[in-house]
């Protein structure tokens, strides 16, 4: 039940996002590397448009870690997934920045930027259930009952 919420928050903060792009319109921005955009003076000339790329951000980072929930504990699995993401995500947005590329929008490629980043949340939370799990196995809630038990039990299908 909660994969499925989280899919749906996502998909609902893709649809955000892409309707925010929309009214705020077409940028130029002249940008070098992805911090320069966090900067005051961009959110207060670029207000949907700075929002539209956090929202899409944290959609990204909800859909990584809602592709690596579907692996059962396996935390360090997921931790190098997730690291090597986020540092996949963060060298190609400096490449593209850096170089002018258009393989992707200038917003899209700064939500990758920024969602890499985001990606450390969930890292951390990785970390910790990893050592978690590590330190303290899971046990299984299995009852071994003897044959005289089970001998000796009465119930509907055995009278």
């Amino acid at each position: 039940m909660k994969k499925e919420v989280t899919l749906v928050i996502t998909v609902c903060l893709f649809l955000l996002a892409y309707v925010l792009d929309y009214f705020a319109g077409a940028l130029k921005l002249q940008i070098t590397n992805p911090l320069m955009f966090l900067n005051e003076s961009f959110f207060k000339l670029y207000p949907m448009t700075y929002v539209a790329v956090i929202v899409r951000s944290v959609a990204i980072m909800l859909s990584v870690t809602l592709i690596l929930s579907l692996m059962e504990r396996q935390f360090f699995v997921k931790l190098g997934i997730s690291a090597f993401l986020a540092f996949i995500a963060e060298i190609y947005a400096f490449q593209q920045l850096a170089t002018g590329a258009k393989i992707t929008p200038l917003l899209w490629t700064l939500a990758i930027s920024y969602g890499g980043a985001l990606l450390l949340i969930p890292i951390i939370f990785y970390i910790f259930a990893g050592i978690a799990d590590f330190l303290i196995p899971q046990r299984k809630n299995v009852t071994h009952l003897s044959t005289d038990q089970l001998d000796n039990s009465s119930s509907i299908l055995n009278p």
